[in-house]
């Protein structure tokens, strides 16, 4: 695999994308009051000095799943945006979302920080999915 023929522009507008989305997926606009309620925290209590180191790992996780989801897309014979749509959907409901299931069950989370933290992964994966899909040559 030749890694030169990923996008890089397609990997950061993907990162860019996965950021607004989380934001917007975690702020009161659309989920954050549950969230917070869930993890029976406050928002004072998350707005600490330790966020930047959060937002920082965040950004690398972006970049990580930009680059893999590249990957996937790249080793299509034939790609088209539904394709990059499907394979980022894939991506985020077989390997993301069951991902949190064992930390879900085995630390006693409550199910709805499952279906949110599951739901960000679906969206943003299909939407990055979508975006690298549009790039590839």
């Amino acid at each position: 695999m030749d890694l030169s023929q990923l996008s890089i522009l397609a990997i950061v507008f993907a990162v860019i994308a996965n950021m607004i989305i989380g934001a917007l997926w975690y702020s009161p606009v659309l989920f954050a009051n549950i969230w917070m309620k869930s993890l029976g925290k406050r928002m004072a209590e998350l707005q600490t000095s330790n966020a930047n180191i959060g937002y920082g790992l965040t950004t690398l996780a972006g970049i990580i799943s930009a680059i893999v989801l590249s990957l996937f897309i790249s080793m299509q014979d034939s790609v088209t945006i539904g394709g990059g749509a499907l394979i980022g959907f894939l991506a985020g409901l077989g390997i993301a979302s069951a991902r949190e299931l064992s930390p879900t069950f085995f630390e006693g989370r409550k199910y709805t920080l499952f279906i949110i933290s599951a739901g960000y992964h679906i969206v943003s994966l299909t939407v990055m999915g979508i975006i690298i899909a549009f790039f590839v040559k």
